[in-house]
């Protein structure tokens, strides 16, 4: 049983580094989208 607890934790480890990985990528992905719209803002306009 003690092997089974080792694996569980383990098991939970692994997807608490998912999730942080996750939400990391998302927050960049989200800035990155924000700085984008806010240069296409700021370029002139030709018309």
């Amino acid at each position: 049983m003690k092997n089974l607890n080792s694996v569980f934790e383990a098991y939970l480890i692994g997807w608490g580094v998912f999730f942080l990985f996750y939400v990391s990528i998302a927050k960049r992905t989200s800035d990155l989208r924000a700085e984008v719209e806010r240069l296409k803002n700021a370029l002139p306009r030709g018309k």
